[in-house]
């Protein structure tokens, strides 16, 4: 029997004193950070969705909103609970004017902010106000100019002269809530490799990704010719969530997708985009072209449904687009320091 447990004793592994023990760690599906939301222009409606006097409730940046468009035709987008008991001025609102009205006891909110009807009270106290958010109409929708500070926009939306031009098609919308934080999304412009992986292509395109001057726009530019449809790619984005997309297949054969995104919290964005094609293809392969882009989307889904953001990567070597992506998007967010001069 002692012959045994010397034996038994033998084949348990011997630890150090000196040797320290660790706890597992936790899963990081639960434990994972998100970032914050990125400054910068994003969509939060279409602009033939938004009817004069109408009043929607919407959730951009883990807030609860009101867009309206007053009598004059400008779209407004504020907080949405009232100041006075928190009605939700996005269920039951009703435009009065240029101004918004609480559905719970009827005080008028203006374009700017201010309170300026308490139907029962002639004196309106000063902290009876909304939040406003600067919000824009271009290309088709109604941006809001995000900022963690809110302050005002420091660049302005672009020109698409595609929309509208007779050379062009009239535009198809097509919308998705995606299971991501917006960076991630906008990661993908700047991932070469996927397209094998993800979207079956027969290899790697090769690709190469810059960055303006000014250090604010990033290109890709990407010969995807031995694709099932070969075609050239360049990408435009602007800030995480706003880019532009340019599909040539040939001389007048072009696609243009416009992507704009709303932030809806920091794991659900709603992206929309508007995709178009030169006349030239329209009968030919226009709709299969623009369809086939739409269906592409489901090959990303399941990928961003189960992943999780890494804040430090690890990249190998050949992953310099990513890197580029990474140092560019920066940008867009404050820094430590911004944070500590603030508060």
């Amino acid at each position: 029997m002692g012959g045994l447990a010397v034996l038994y004793n033998r084949q348990l592994p011997m630890i150090n004193s000196e040797q320290s023990m660790s706890i597992v760690d936790a899963c990081e599906s639960r434990t994972n950070v998100t970032p914050e939301f990125p400054m910068g222009w994003f969509s939060v409606s279409r602009s033939h969705e938004l009817h004069v006097g109408e009043v929607k409730p919407v959730q951009a940046f883990d807030r609860e909103l009101v867009l309206y468009r007053t009598r004059s035709g400008v779209p407004v987008l504020q907080d949405a609970y009232c100041p006075h008991l928190g009605a939700h001025l996005g269920h039951g609102g009703r435009v009065v004017g240029e101004s918004v009205r609480c559905p719970f006891h009827g005080w008028r909110f203006g374009a700017g902010g201010k309170c300026e009807e308490i139907p029962y009270c002639d004196e309106i106290p000063e902290r009876a106000r909304l939040r406003t958010w600067h919000t824009e109409e271009k290309n088709g929708e109604v941006y809001v100019w995000y900022h963690p500070e809110n302050t005002g926009p420091q660049w302005e939306l672009p020109d698409l002269p595609e929309l509208g031009d007779p050379n062009w098609t009239v535009p198809r919308y097509a919308e998705f809530l995606v299971p991501a934080h917006v960076q991630d999304i906008a990661e993908n412009s700047c991932d070469p490799v996927h397209f094998q992986y993800v979207h079956r292509q027969p290899d790697v395109p090769p690709s190469e990704v810059t960055v303006e001057e000014n250090g604010r726009i990033l290109h890709l530019r990407s010969d995807a010719s031995n694709a099932p449809i070969p075609s050239q790619l360049h990408a435009a984005v602007f800030n995480p969530g706003f880019a532009l997309v340019r599909n040539s297949y040939g001389p007048g054969a072009e696609m243009i997708v416009y992507n704009s995104a709303q932030p809806v919290n920091r794991h659900e964005t709603r992206m929309r985009w508007t995709l178009t094609v030169r006349r030239e293809i329209e009968d030919l392969a226009g709709d299969d072209v623009m369809q086939g882009i739409i269906n592409g989307l489901g090959d990303d889904y399941p990928i961003w449904a189960n992943k999780v953001h890494k804040h430090r990567p690890v990249f190998c070597k050949e992953d310099k687009t990513l890197v580029l992506f990474r140092k560019w998007v920066r940008q867009f967010y404050l820094t430590e320091k911004d944070k500590r001069e603030i508060a």
